[in-house]
C-alpha cells in the first residue's frame, strides 16, 4: 500500500470559497440588476464541499447559465461590465489576478464556441485575460475553429498588454495543465513563439519556455533548432535567452539528451572519476537519504551534476526522478565533494512505496555509481 501525505490543505477551498464567490456574484449583480446575488452564492456554496477545483468552476458556470439572460450576446456584455479593473500593465511578472475571474472565460468557452459568436467570444477572452488568464478557455476555440483562432493568437502575440501576449503562448501549450488537449500545427506554434521570444517581460518569456518544454517531449530536435536559431538572431538579451534555453530544455537535459546538453554548453562525454560514494542502506519514511561522493575532473570542463532516484511503484517497477546537485566549471585535476539530502517525507504529488529504491549520479547525461537503498517504516 502506498504512503500518501496526510494533509487537510485544499487548493479548491483556497481559491473557490464564500469570499471569492461573493466577489463574483456581487460584481455580476452590479452589472445586471435582476441577478440574484444571494441565491447564486448560496446555491453554489452548498455544492462546493463535494466538488474538486475543476468541478467548482463548472458549478459556477452552470449557475451563471441559470441566472444570466439566455441571450448569449447580452450575457457576455454583462460579464464584461462585471470584470474588475485590468491588472497593472506596468509590471512584468507575478501578477496573476484572482482565480475566481477564470469563471467568465469558462462561461464563454462553454456557450460561445459557435460560429455566430466566434468574434465576440474571442474578443471577450482577450479582455478577460487582462484580469485572469484565459489560457484554458481558448482551447475549445483552437479545437473547433483552428484557423480563425490561430489568427487571433497571432494578433495577441503583438498586443501591447503583456497578459494578452502571454495568452498567445500559454494558450497553445501542447500539454497545458488542467486544460483540453488540442493538436496544433507545430510550425504555427514555433511562429508564435518566435514572435514572443524577444519579449521584455519574464511572465511572457517563461510561458514561451514552458511551451517549448512541452513541445520538446514530442519534437526535441525542432525545439533545439529553434533555440539555436533564436541565439543567432540576437533579438533577446543574452542572459534572458540563456535562462529561457535552460528552462525550455529542462526535461531533455534531465533525460541526458545530447543535443540539449550541447546547446546548454555541457560536453556529452565528460571525463571524471567518482569515488567514496556513501549512503545509508535503509531510509525511514519521513526521514532523509543522505548521499555523498567525491568527483575528480579529468580535464577543464563544465558539468551539470544531478542525482537520479528510482522510486518504487505499486507494480514493482521504478520511475526515475532527477534532482539537481550542482552546475559548475572544474579544472583538470580539481576534486569536488558532493553532498545531497533527499527527503522521503510523504508529499501530495508523490506516493511512496516501501521496498528497494535506487540512486545514481548523472553528470552531463552520463550515469555512474548506482546504489540500492530500502525505504521502510
Amino acid at each position: 500500500m502506498g504512503i500518501k501525505a496526510d494533509t487537510t490543505f485544499s487548493l479548491a477551498d483556497q481559491l473557490f470559497n464564500a469570499e471569492s464567490v461573493n466577489e463574483l456574484s456581487t460584481a455580476v449583480g452590479r452589472a445586471y440588476k435582476p441577478f440574484k446575488v444571494t441565491t447564486f452564492s448560496r446555491i453554489v456554496l452548498r455544492e462546493f464541499p463535494e466538488l474538486a477545483l475543476k468541478e467548482r468552476i463548472n458549478c459556477l458556470v452552470q449557475a451563471l447559465t441559470k441566472y444570466l439572460p439566455n441571450d448569449f450576446e447580452r450575457a457576455v456584455d454583462i460579464l464584461e461590465r462585471a470584470l474588475p479593473a485590468p491588472l497593472d500593465p506596468t509590471l512584468s511578472d507575478d501578477d496573476f489576478g484572482q482565480f475566481i475571474w477564470v469563471v467568465p472565460g469558462e462561461y464563454v468557452a462553454k456557450h460561445g464556441c459557435r460560429k455566430e459568436y466566434l468574434q465576440q467570444s474571442l474578443a471577450f477572452l482577450k479582455t478577460a485575460t487582462m484580469r485572469f488568464s484565459s489560457e484554458a478557455a481558448v482551447r475549445p476555440f483552437l479545437r473547433d475553429f483552428p484557423e480563425q483562432t490561430m489568427a487571433f493568437v497571432h494578433d495577441c502575440s503583438m498586443h501591447d498588454n503583456y497578459h494578452v501576449r502571454r495568452l498567445a503562448s500559454e494558450g497553445i501549450r501542447p500539454y497545458l495543465p488542467w486544460a483540453l488537449r488540442v493538436r496544433i500545427d507545430v510550425a504555427q506554434v514555433i511562429e508564435v513563439l518566435t514572435t514572443l521570444h524577444a519579449d521584455r517581460t519574464r511572465y511572457v518569456t517563461r510561458s514561451v519556455a514552458n511551451t517549448l518544454n512541452d513541445l520538446s517531449k514530442d519534437e526535441p530536435e525542432l525545439v533545439i533548432r529553434t533555440l539555436r536559431d533564436w541565439r543567432r538572431r540576437e533579438c533577446q538579451e543574452s542572459h534572458e535567452l540563456a535562462w529561457m534555453t535552460g528552462h525550455a530544455l529542462r526535461t531533455l537535459s534531465n533525460m541526458g539528451h545530447a543535443g540539449a546538453l550541447e546547446t546548454l554548453g555541457y560536453p556529452t562525454q565528460p571525463a571524471f572519476r567518482l569515488s567514496e560514494i556513501r549512503l545509508a542502506r535503509e531510509v525511514l519514511v519521513g526521514g532523509n537519504l543522505e548521499w555523498s561522493a567525491s568527483l575528480r575532473s579529468e580535464r577543464d570542463q563544465r558539468l551539470r551534476i544531478a542525482l537520479r532516484v528510482y522510486f518504487l511503484k505499486a507494480n514493482g517497477s521504478h520511475i526515475a526522478k532527477v534532482f539537481s546537485v550542482k552546475n559548475i566549471e572544474l579544472k583538470a585535476g580539481q576534486t569536488l565533494q558532493l553532498r545531497k539530502r533527499l527527503s522521503f517525507r510523504p508529499i501530495t504529488t508523490r506516493v511512496l512505496y516501501l521496498g528497494v529504491h535506487h540512486v545514481e549520479l548523472m553528470v552531463n547525461g552520463v550515469v555512474r555509481g548506482k546504489r540500492p537503498f530500502v525505504l521502510s517504516r
